[in-house]
């Protein structure tokens, strides 16, 4: 382990090292002064524990903070806008974190795994997880190769939803469906559906009613689909809305 080079400067702004070393000092009084004399402390205890503990959660956000000092560091956090994570911007990762964890297993049970290039229902080739992406036929994955495939296709087709999002309120398992969706039809396609237009409209039982119109493939209607898509609606669409 080495030092920063410019650690001096650094410590000297950095406002969340000294609450954290504020916190280390009001959970060790207490317990110091108590082994002196407990008739010298004269404050209950619990109270340095409630302080330390506001100190450690102070110190959390302060992490996250393009910091300027201790002089005006209340002052950055509030009005910051260049390299912290604003409120905003932390609920969105927050949310899409979410949507991303409901539909990632989904997607995983639904789809299977196959280590070997195969072509799918309409003649695509496929690997893994349901990966089209650049397969050819003859290619072999790894297990480890599937997951952080499953990983970056997840978060691609979210990415690419999320765009044609209007509406900020759109509930996690409505959005998760939507992007279950998006894997299995592409991007494209549930950006310009009706479904997309009634979630950003806060019709989110109607949109939820509209995964039964995407059950067909090649010109046919496939059972395998219907089953998947009145399980996304009842596990993720409308369970969100529960």
């Amino acid at each position: 382990m080495k030092l920063l080079p410019n650690w001096k400067s650094v410590l000297a702004g950095s406002w969340s090292v000294w609450l954290i070393a504020l916190a280390c000092v009001l959970s060790s009084v207490p317990v110091f002064v108590s082994l002196v004399s407990p008739g010298l402390l004269g404050v209950d205890p619990v109270m340095f524990a409630a302080a330390a503990a506001v100190v450690n959660a102070l110190a959390i956000p302060a992490r996250l903070v393009a910091q300027a000092g201790l002089s005006n560091a209340l002052g950055v956090f509030r009005r910051d806008a260049s390299g912290a994570m604003r409120k905003r911007a932390a609920l969105g990762l927050g949310a899409g974190a979410l949507v991303i964890s409901l539909a990632t297993p989904f997607i995983a049970k639904w789809e299977g795994v196959r280590l070997e290039a195969y072509r799918d229902i309409v003649g695509v080739p496929t690997i893994c997880f349901g990966d089209t992406h650049g397969v050819r036929m003859g290619e072999k994955a790894s297990m480890s190769d599937c997951v952080a495939r499953l990983k970056a296709d997840v978060h691609m087709f979210y990415a690419e939803i999320s765009r044609c999002m209007t509406n900020p309120d759109i509930p996690a398992g409505v959005q998760a469906s939507m992007l279950e969706l998006a894997f299995n039809v592409g991007s494209g396609p549930v950006c310009r559906s009706t479904m997309m237009r009634l979630a950003n409209a806060g019709q989110y039982s109607r949109a939820c009613s509209e995964l039964h119109r995407w059950v067909r493939a090649g010109g046919k209607r496939v059972r395998g689909l219907e089953n998947r898509r009145a399980d996304s609606k009842r596990a993720l669409c409308m369970d969100g809305l529960s």
